[in-house]
């Protein structure tokens, strides 16, 4: 469902704005529309399609490299790899610093973090690095908050009494009142003055490339990272300390390009090549390329370049690594995936039965008439992709409401949605507004977010119902439509089979539009970004997220406050309404299919894994199926934090989200199988859990002096509902040889702290659009007692590449204690505990999942935590340890100590919920 278009230099916009409305509406069955060409299925359907791709040979493990852990900068914890090109991670207690230089980075923090690695020559084979580092693009409360505000704008059932006091002080319209900075306090831990700092401070990156005579090793450096006002908190990366260089290193790039266009033809799934274009290289670096007779790393000289290429029918742009002699490719990934103006919009898909009004930007006039374009971001929408005619919107700039400065596309009949839905209404104008207003604000909230510039790099070329999308949708905006709209009996037609005729038009679904939009947005966040990121090209590229389909479905349930995707395009398959909205008889695709389910269940039920790691890899691998299991945990951390205090927990969720997804990937190579998943998984779990907890600092500078921190849990208990724990593979891979030097310099040891807690409290919970939110933090005085939910560690352990099946006896911590209390210090006269509880080990009990528990309090228990009645904080931690009651971990010490947070806390309130 993906192919991103290559993105020019972008021009300067002069913009006017324009606002969309969409209408409630109904679709009745209408006469049968003529044969035509797009409702014909044709070709691979929705998540058939991988573009060609090609790996280099695997780095082979090798054993443990020595380390001297006390030659690390003071203070510091750190993860370690168990061989060259594994993954570094350093934590560093932060100071305080206005200023500080890249030569004061290398002698204070990369070269100890060196010694203490052992690794042989120090700085003296890393490049150059910019003197003041390198300042990240901020975040902007006001834009990252206009996403929160279509999620209440007009939806009275997701909006409690003081939510839009709220909402209106982050969008700037008014300043935050007594009762928004009390309740940003109970919930948070934070003023509004700290939780707009915290949105919007600044990060500081420094990249130190490992080099060889100047040519950059590719994917291997070490990131420090800091935020303004202070110190190094972070680093990380990765190292090849042995290595042998296999080719000789080239005279010039003469020729590069075309030996590069002639391997690409003969590459399986390439129809045909362009031959001619190159939009970024030819680069030189050395591209590690398995393993030398020796066991050092292969270097390889290649030149890096972005070719395109013609795959399924579609140009796709690739990036290619080019053996620097023969031109072989050696490695390969494809790179798929303003004036106002005002218009009405479906709220999500049709199916949930509203519509509202939205603003975006398009160009100034011409000729006297708007049109849904946007110079340097995106050109006009072609319906059909016929060229521009009558079926294209376009209004005058002097009648219907517009002016010079308002394009006014909220009219009749363009705005009515009920002829909108089905393609016998007669009116696609509908899901051209519909789609702009969609993607406008998709593509806006990216810059709010600090995705590299320019984004994109060329315009995109939308088309809807094209013959060329077929039954399907794609990254370059390119959206067919099937025989489910066109069909007299839409939106109610189906074979009652789940093949492809059923679904109806791809461009209606919200979830799709943005599903499709983040292949473009999480790529330039990642492996998609500018050449010269680092400051001095050639910079390493990361490894990205691909392996897990950009993480598209994330992005979309973000976006679309689901975790369905595709719940009304795909609706109909097996039946009518067998699917809608990933309930009904046939519910959701556990395979990657439409409609996709991102879930797991809290405890985990063996019997039914949902997406569940590494269980939902039984049921299907691959990009699709592999994002569904990163879509569910990001799923229930951003749940965690909106339960938290909604208002302030979504635009806190995906702006650390989004920077995390800055710093991850760039640790080498992650491996094949359920290791690799894993592994990338971890690796984006340890940058956002560095994200939470670095926003609170006591006693740092005055915006960032809080303990707003405390949430951290929610993105550790995210990831462990999902079966991801921020431990190195290394530790749990059954081989007692590999290790991490710092975690499990032993050997295997999977032992684990993570808590989180369920008010159990079912009434409080919202459903908007047809999407239950559970609201799990906020303790109804008199109410039931909480429930907390822990984890000692993975119930799974790693055999080479896989995990699968779970079997033998699991090597968690054994056994575990919570501890509640009104105290943040844990009182003895304010705390209250559970005793220590047994989990069970044996993974054949499938009735008893295993590595995990839960406690309630008794009455007694619950009575003294009440005692301070409304607004008590009920803080909460768990131990773990091992059956000989050692190896203890500590849940506000995650990563075995990586760092160190203050405990979670749930909020007892008279009604049980919040007023936000």
């Amino acid at each position: 469902m993906d192919s991103l278009p290559p993105l020019p230099p972008r021009f300067q916009l002069r913009p006017l704005f324009a606002a969309i409305s969409l209408l409630a509406f109904s679709c009745a069955a209408l006469a049968a529309a003529p044969t035509d060409p797009r409702r014909v299925a044709s070709g691979p359907g929705p998540a058939d399609i991988v573009f060609p791709s090609i790996d280099p040979p695997d780095i082979k493990p090798a054993r443990a490299p020595a380390v001297d852990l006390r030659a690390l900068p003071k203070g510091a914890q750190v993860s370690l790899p168990s061989q060259d090109m594994g993954h570094i991670f350093m934590r560093v207690p932060p100071t305080l610093a206005d200023t500080l230089s890249s030569t004061e980075v290398a002698d204070k923090v990369i070269a100890p973090l060196l010694a203490a690695l052992k690794f042989e020559g120090g700085l003296r084979r890393f490049g150059r690095v910019p003197e003041t580092g390198l300042p990240q693009v901020r975040p902007q409360l006001a834009g990252v908050a206009e996403l929160l505000a279509t999620e209440y704008q007009g939806n009275e059932k997701a909006t409690r009494p003081r939510t839009l006091d709220m909402v209106d002080a982050f969008l700037g319209k008014r300043a935050p009142t007594d009762d928004v900075e009390r309740n940003l306090l109970i919930a948070r831990g934070l003023t509004y003055a700290q939780f707009k700092a915290d949105i919007e401070r600044q990060e500081i990156t420094y990249p130190f490339i490992q080099v060889e005579g100047g040519v950059p090793i590719e994917h291997t450096l070490l990131l420090a990272s800091r935020w303004e006002g202070q110190g190094v908190t972070s680093v990380r990366g990765s190292l090849i300390n042995r290595y042998s260089l296999a080719n000789a290193r080239p005279q010039s790039a003469e020729g590069a390009e075309l030996r590069a266009y002639a391997a690409l033809k003969t590459v399986r799934g390439i129809d045909s090549v362009d031959g001619r274009r190159v939009s970024d290289g030819p680069s030189l670096v050395l591209l590690p390329y398995g393993n030398d007779a020796a066991g050092g790393v292969s270097l390889r000289y290649a030149w890096r370049m972005v070719v395109e290429g013609v795959s399924f029918g579609r140009p796709v742009p690739f990036r290619v690594w080019s053996d620097a002699a023969t031109g072989a490719i050696l490695k390969m990934r494809p790179l798929v995936s303003d004036v106002t103006a005002t218009g009405t919009v479906w709220r999500r898909d049709p199916g949930t039965g509203a519509s509202q009004v939205r603003s975006f930007a398009v160009d100034p006039a011409v000729g006297g008439q708007y049109t849904l374009k946007l110079a340097g971001v995106v050109s006009r929408v072609d319906h059909q992709a016929d060229g521009f005619d009558a079926q294209d919107v376009s209004v005058s700039s002097t009648l219907g409401g517009s002016s010079a400065t308002l394009a006014n596309f909220n009219q009749a009949p363009i705005n009515n949605g009920a002829t909108g839905i089905c393609a016998s209404g007669g009116n696609p104008a509908f899901q051209q507004v519909n789609y702009f207003g969609v993607f406008h604000l998709n593509w806006k909230q990216s810059i709010s977010h600090g995705i590299f510039t320019p984004f994109p790099t060329n315009p995109w070329n939308p088309r809807l119902e094209s013959v060329s999308a077929g039954c399907n949708a794609w990254s370059s905006m390119d959206f067919g439509a099937c025989q489910g709209y066109f069909d007299a009996a839409c939106p109610n037609f189906s074979d009652g089979t789940a093949n492809a005729p059923n679904y109806m038009n791809f461009a209606h679904d919200n979830t799709i539009v943005g599903h499709e939009l983040a292949h473009n947005a999480v790529q330039r966040f990642t492996d998609g970004r500018p050449a010269n990121w680092c400051g001095i090209g050639p910079c390493p590229i990361p490894v990205g997220m691909g392996l897990m389909h950009d993480l598209a479905d994330a992005w979309a349930d973000h976006f679309d406050n689901t975790n369905c995707t595709a719940g009304w395009t795909a609706k109909n398959l097996g039946g009518v309404n067998a699917s809608n909205n990933c309930q009904g008889s046939r519910g959701h695709h556990e395979g990657g299919g439409l409609p996709r389910l991102h879930e797991v269940s809290t405890p985990f039920n063996p019997a039914t894994p949902g997406d569940h790691f590494p269980e939902h890899r039984d049921l299907a691998s691959g990009p699709y199926a592999d994002m569904q299991i990163g879509s569910a945990i990001l799923w229930q951390v951003r749940e965690g934090m909106r339960s938290k205090c909604r208002p302030s927990g979504h635009p806190q969720y995906f702006v650390r989200f989004t920077r995390a997804l800055k710093n991850a990937g760039l640790s080498g190579a992650v491996g094949g199988g359920d290791r690799g998943i894993y592994n990338l998984l971890r690796d984006l779990e340890l940058e956002m859990v560095e994200q939470w907890a670095t926003s609170g600092l006591p006693g740092g500078p005055p915006a960032f002096a809080h303990n707003g921190n405390h949430t951290t849990n929610k993105v550790l208990a995210g990831f462990a509902k999902g079966g991801v724990f921020a431990m190195p593979s290394a530790c749990i891979d059954n081989d007692p040889g590999t290790s991490d030097a710092a975690i499990c310099p032993t050997g295997e040891n999977g032992g684990d702290a993570v808590i989180d807690m369920n008010d159990n409290d079912l009434g409080d919970d919202l459903t908007v659009d047809g999407i239950t939110h559970r609201e799990t933090d906020f303790l109804k005085l008199g109410g039931p007692a909480p429930t907390f939910q822990v984890w000692t560690g993975p119930r799974f352990r790693f055999t080479g590449t896989g995990a699968r099946p779970v079997s033998g006896t699991a090597i968690c911590n054994a056994k575990y204690i919570v501890e509640a209390s009104t105290d943040q210090a844990f009182s003895p006269a304010s705390t209250v505990n559970s005793g220590w509880i047994n989990v069970d080990l044996n993974t054949a009990t499938p009735a008893s999942p295993e590595c995990s528990g839960t406690w309630t309090p008794n009455a007694a228990q619950w009575t003294t935590l009440q005692a301070g009645g409304h607004l008590t904080r009920v803080y909460y931690r768990t131990r773990t340890r091992d059956a000989l009651d050692a190896n203890e971990r500590l849940s506000t010490s995650p990563g075995a100590g990586l760092w160190t947070v203050p405990p979670p806390y749930a909020v007892i309130t008279t009604t049980g919920g919040s007023d936000y």
